[in-house]
């Protein structure tokens, strides 16, 4: 490489790219192959990361909300509701009262509600439900029944209660906790529901729904497909504007490959996850592929100018990489910013997207020249062909008139 003159001063000035583009001609494939490798190890340790829901340590202690809901759960021993909504033509049958009955009983045994401890140690209480109006006497029959519900004020019945008695509610009350721990309680009210036939019954409430939603968030295998889908959403639009599935294999690989090499990082230096910042595999992708196509296509445009493919690596990255490199240091250093608020969900989030962002603009720089240099080598166009293709139907002629 030092031989070709036209890099002789360049390679003086650019000993790093220098470097790089010697490495990426000499071995492509072994530099490929170590970044799939690290790809991989960084995709496998993507479950191992940590995820932090717990809202007491991702807000400040000192923060007034906070501190008001740590009262509202010392005076009340407990902080929310999670309703069970019972729906059917008559919801104050016996079959259903006796229903919600022993469903209410199994679900706090088995969630450590005790009657004679109260609820001090419990992730559940009870809280005022239908079954209550019945408490201490015998609902056997369906005027027994009516009876009592005809004693109860009509304003009293109405909380637990539709005016049309198809629609009743069982209410809980639900202890401040981590939203992980919370989706697990969640999933306990969800495996004793077994309402009986034309009885319908869903939980609600706000516990239900930020418990599902950092559940979703949280769960690696959701994180590894929105990564998945991405990609393929990149491939189409990149494929539908290059209209070559070379020229958008040769950016999209090394865009794949950021995901893991971030994963990776985040698994060994232990930052943490937390539900704000689950997601930003998706910011990788979008940052890569800026990166990744701006420079595969100014090499591209000094190929097609003549250049040696030395050469137009080294240009490339003389003059756009140099571009490229001052818009990732300044995306890097505007979201570095978070990393020193005093809110923990924010500061974690502003640590993770800076690790996501230099690894990805690193990472770039660094494999995108051998996946370049091995696609000029016809690498990617002989895999690409070798691919199997659907069979075209062959067309049938029409039939001849016959004299």
């Amino acid at each position: 490489l030092a031989k070709l003159p036209p890099l002789r001063a360049l390679a003086r000035r650019r000993p790093t790219a220098r470097g790089l583009v010697a490495l990426s001609l000499r071995r492509p494939g072994r530099v490929l192959a170590v970044a799939l490798v690290l790809a991989l190890a960084g995709w496998a340790s993507e479950s191992q990361t940590e995820v932090v829901s717990d809202v007491t340590k991702l807000v400040p202690a000192d923060m007034p909300a906070l501190t008001d809901l740590a009262t509202l759960q010392d005076a009340t021993r407990s902080s929310g509701a999670i309703d069970v909504v019972v729906r059917g033509e008559d919801v104050v049958s016996p079959a259903v009262v006796s229903w919600m009955t022993d469903y209410q009983g199994r679900v706090l045994r088995r969630l450590g509600y005790d009657a004679r401890a109260g609820c001090a140690d419990a992730r559940l209480c009870p809280a005022f439900s239908l079954p209550d109006l019945f408490s201490g006497s015998s609902a056997a029959s369906k005027e027994q029944i009516d009876a009592l519900l005809d004693a109860v004020p009509p304003y009293f019945a109405s909380a637990v209660l539709s005016s049309d008695r198809r629609a009743a509610t069982l209410a809980f009350g639900i202890r401040l906790m981590p939203l992980d721990e919370q989706q697990r309680v969640v999933d306990v009210l969800r495996d004793e529901l077994n309402p009986p036939h034309g009885v319908d019954a869903q939980l609600a409430g706000l516990p239900v729904v930020t418990a599902q939603a950092n559940a979703d968030l949280s769960s690696a295998t959701r994180r590894l497909l929105t990564v998945v889908f991405g990609l393929l959403a990149v491939a189409a639009v990149l494929f539908a504007v290059l209209r070559s599935a070379e020229r958008a294999l040769v950016p999209l690989l090394p865009i794949a490959l950021a995901t893991g090499w971030s994963a990776l990082v985040l698994f060994l230096t232990g930052v943490p996850l937390n539900p704000l910042s689950a997601t930003l595999g998706a910011l990788v992708i979008a940052i890569s592929t800026e990166f990744s196509v701006l420079l595969s296509e100014r090499f591209r445009q000094e190929r097609a100018d003549g250049r040696e493919l030395g050469d137009a690596l080294l240009r490339t990255y003389r003059s756009t990489g140099r571009a490229v490199v001052a818009s990732g240091v300044t995306a890097i250093a505007g979201f570095g910013v978070l990393a020193f608020s005093d809110i923990r969900m924010l500061r974690d989030f502003g640590i993770v997207t800076v690790v996501d962002l230099a690894v990805s603009l690193l990472g770039v720089l660094i494999v995108l020249p051998s996946t370049l240099v091995l696609a000029e080598r016809g690498v990617f166009a002989r895999a690409l062909r070798r691919l199997p293709r659907p069979r075209r139907r062959a067309k049938r002629s029409a039939p001849r008139p016959t004299a």
